[in-house]
């Protein structure tokens, strides 16, 4: 089965490599120091199962699976007994949840609990990528994290006013502030991918709820004239349905 490690801890992600190593069933076909890098590989690859350290800086690995439409199989790994029950509750791809450090006894009894569920259809049998960011309606997570220069910035998809882009980079504006990251519109439609967001020009990307005015080709957002493509006018009156 395909298995991914994701812990801040190099130590502890060697240790539970090289515990994986020995049995035979899995194949490690990642190792990641921090959930945004491992977030990105399961966009586009399908793995069986996640070995998942609970905390890690800016991004943990709860909010890592909250991310996820179909997230795999998730083994918790913790130094603290004390996520065990929240993981449990809340997230239903949970099959087992480990004490740092691991020994190899425990992780077999895991993978086996985790062959039990896979057998009795408790578990998806078919591996999926993990299609991050499609926010689901009444989901829990309804944000995303954008790399600026130093860290990853979180930004609450509520206070998005829009989204400008210039070439390679792109302005995300705020209620408070904007932050200025490396990313494509095309790329950034995709992760917006939500009723109240639209492109409406090649370069610009609003949140319907934030509209204040349209007029020709062009709306106002707070302070911001946008320009408005023809291509697009039509499908955005059909998206606001004015009176």
């Amino acid at each position: 089965m395909r298995c991914i490690i994701v812990d801040d801890e190099n130590m502890s992600r060697a240790h539970l490599a090289h515990l994986c190593k020995r049995i035979e069933s899995l194949e490690i076909v990642g190792t990641f120091a921090d959930a945004l890098s491992a977030y990105r590989f399961l966009a586009v690859e399908a793995v069986d199962l996640v070995f998942l350290d609970v905390e890690m800086p800016d991004f943990s690995g709860i909010e890592l699976v909250q991310q996820l439409q179909q997230p795999p199989a998730v083994i918790f790994i913790s130094s603290k007994e004390g996520y065990a029950l929240k993981v449990f509750d809340f997230i239903e791809s949970v099959v087992d949840y480990l004490l740092k450090p691991v020994t190899l006894p425990r992780l077999l009894k895991a993978i086996e609990r985790y062959q039990r569920q896979l057998a009795t259809g408790g578990l998806n049998s078919q591996p999926a990528a993990g299609q991050p960011l499609e926010m689901r309606e009444g989901a829990a997570a309804r944000h995303i994290f954008v790399k600026t220069e130093r860290k990853y910035v979180r930004i609450d998809l509520d206070d998005l006013l829009y989204v400008e882009t210039m070439g390679d980079y792109a302005i995300f504006k705020t209620t408070q502030q904007q932050y200025t990251v490396h990313a494509t519109l095309k790329s950034i439609d995709e992760r917006l991918n939500l009723p109240n967001f639209f492109k409406v020009h090649r370069s610009f990307i609003v949140n319907l709820d934030k509209i204040k005015d349209i007029e020709d080709n062009s709306l106002l957002i707070k302070d911001k004239v946008i320009p408005i493509s023809r291509t697009h006018r039509a499908q955005l009156m059909d998206r606001i349905m004015p009176l």
